[in-house]
């Protein structure tokens, strides 16, 4: 319940940075945005320290790493996929792909899940798909979806990396993952000539953003420590507030039918939880 709790609160965070990192990168670029994400998402964790510092091991630190490079990978194609395409089809298939990895990696080291929960996990998947295969925005699907697949599998690697260290690196491990998140991205702005800062009148809703993103791999490294299956279930419902987010504040069009999608995830997801 506990892993469940923190896996919604991670997925409200990656709401709301979305509706704060979409105004960066509709003004600039999707990578300008998520290296400035990413940089601020690094400072969140750091005065995190003064809070939970820890006492890491150089395993935990370089998983970390590995994990932040995943984590800039999903970013940065979440985004590209939101400039070429609406939330309701990019949001729910990072958010599948994103949770069948670390799902299908915690059946393998041997984590037993009940017969609700694996009923719960069925539901949830079917649900988001149907938000991907919607024939009202099929002229947008094609290019949504291959951003989206890139971006889950980015998240769900950074998020399975998380689940083999261990609690004692406190946040020393976030800080890892973001500082060199932020480096990749770095390289990635210089090469392809963004900016590396937010232009002028979003540097604002730039921080905000990375204040949510740091917060958020917080949330989730909590949840993870309780109840791995449960927090990746319940993180999987991100596409539930990205999708509002960009319908109220983006004008970003939504079906019945994937409302209906999103409708069967949260039941899923409950499902989960229960079980």
């Amino acid at each position: 319940m506990i892993g469940a709790a923190f896996g919604l609160l991670t997925a409200l965070l990656i709401g709301l940075g979305d509706l704060f990192g979409r105004r960066v990168s509709i003004r600039s670029s999707p990578i300008t945005s998520a290296t400035a994400m990413q940089g601020f998402g690094a400072v969140t964790v750091a005065l995190s320290l003064l809070i939970w510092r820890g006492k890491p091991e150089y395993r935990d630190l370089a998983l970390g790493a590995a994990s932040g490079l995943g984590f800039a990978t999903g970013l940065c194609c979440y985004y590209f996929g939101l400039k070429n395409a609406t939330s309701a089809v990019v949001a729910p298939v990072t958010a599948v792909i994103a949770t069948c990895v670390p799902f299908i990696w915690v059946l393998a080291i041997g984590q037993s899940v009940s017969q609700l929960a694996s009923i719960g996990v069925v539901v949830a998947l079917a649900g988001l798909v149907m938000v991907t295969t919607d024939g009202e925005v099929a002229g947008k699907i094609k290019s949504g979806v291959l951003w989206g697949l890139i971006s889950g599998l980015g998240y769900g690697f950074g998020v399975t990396v998380l689940l083999n260290v261990t609690a004692d690196g406190g946040t020393w491990v976030l800080t890892s993952q973001r500082l060199l998140a932020f480096a990749v991205m770095v390289p990635v702005a210089m090469t392809a000539r963004a900016s590396i800062t937010p232009p002028s009148g979003t540097r604002l809703a730039a921080l905000v953003a990375g204040v949510f993103a740091g917060f958020a791999s917080i949330t989730c490294f909590l949840g993870l420590q309780f109840d791995p299956l449960a927090t990746v279930i319940a993180m999987s419902l991100f596409p539930v507030f990205s999708v509002l987010v960009g319908v109220f504040a983006y004008n970003d069009h939504a079906s019945a039918r994937q409302a209906w999608g999103i409708a069967m995830a949260v039941v899923g997801t409950a499902a989960v939880v229960g079980g």
